[in-house]
């Protein structure tokens, strides 16, 4: 796949970094009813780490709160920071990381988040660096080794990024994200079967992923199989699978197909008319033959 290929596909296909992703699902009335029930740091951790995760931001400080009165220390103090991240408050959370490095048992950690940080500021080279640190001293950080492999994606370093990526998975063989991310890795490579196998087997472990869902269709629309990556579609995200689809077929050369994609999701959404119909012009600005004015649908 070329790098103008890899580029297109890169904008397109969604993808989650594992290490940090965070999304908001659950209500904040749910942290209320763990503060009640909870007994001793662990669980105490517990439910901060998973408020975090579910981007409860607010249950997450109102756990935080009362952990840092009950239980204070470096864990905590990590958890801090991790909320920082995540809510995007990167300067902050950079100090806050960089002040728990020295610590013997929460420092890699640190390490890590700071990686992490640096990455979402936009400071790759200060990223791989941290990152790089953190591995050696706990050569079991998932988290570490899959942001590395990322990072090695973003450099086009494919024998680096499948390296990165096994060293996760051996630390975290159940996490259905750095699978989904491999397999993203791999249909930047051009590599969709294999990538395919990653999609499956991540929905297998978390069927609610939705990167592994999308990027699934996207893996079999690079095979050929268009009519195949609509199977699990419903109307609600048939245009976004119309646009998704119509990328694959661009970059496997079917023109044609590609086009009557792309019309298909500018007429049936607002919401994907801008990209659809971008994705439309430039297919057109590299197939000469769509000047005709002819289409045809699938």
């Amino acid at each position: 796949m070329n790098a103008g290929a890899v580029r297109t596909l890169a904008a397109v296909a969604a993808v989650l970094l594992a290490s940090g992703s965070i999304e908001m699902r659950a209500e904040a009335a749910e942290a209320q009813t763990a503060v009640a029930g909870l007994d001793g740091q662990a669980l105490t951790l517990e439910f901060i780490d998973k408020a975090i995760a579910e981007g409860r931001f607010k249950g997450a400080a109102e756990l935080l709160t009362r952990a840092a009165t009950r239980y204070p220390g470096p864990e905590v103090s990590l958890r801090e920071a991790e909320l920082m991240l995540a809510a995007g408050s990167l300067a902050d959370a950079a100090i806050a990381f960089q002040a728990l490095e020295a610590d013997p048992i929460v420092g890699a950690r640190a390490q890590t988040g700071r990686g992490v940080t640096a990455i979402r500021a936009g400071h790759p080279e200060a990223a791989e660096t941290l990152l790089a640190d953190a591995v050696a001293r706990d050569p079991a950080l998932a988290r570490a080794w899959s942001a590395r492999a990322v990072l090695a994606d973003k450099r086009h370093d494919w024998t680096a990024a499948e390296s990165y990526y096994a060293q996760a998975l051996s630390a975290a063989p159940e996490s259905a994200e750095i699978l989904s991310n491999r397999g993203y890795s791999r249909l930047l490579q051009g590599r969709a079967a294999e990538a395919e196998t990653d999609f499956t087997t991540a929905l297998a472990k978390q069927p609610g992923l939705k990167a592994a869902a999308t990027n699934l269709k996207l893996a079999k629309a690079m095979q050929g199989r268009y009519a195949e990556a609509f199977t699990s579609t419903n109307r609600d995200e048939l245009a976004r699978d119309l646009n998704t689809v119509g990328v694959a077929a661009m970059l496997r050369g079917d023109h044609r197909i590609a086009e009557s994609y792309f019309a298909r999701a500018i007429d049936m959404s607002s919401r994907y008319d801008k990209v659809a119909s971008a994705n439309l012009a430039y297919l057109k600005s590299i197939a000469p033959e769509l000047q005709d004015g002819q289409s045809a649908r699938p």
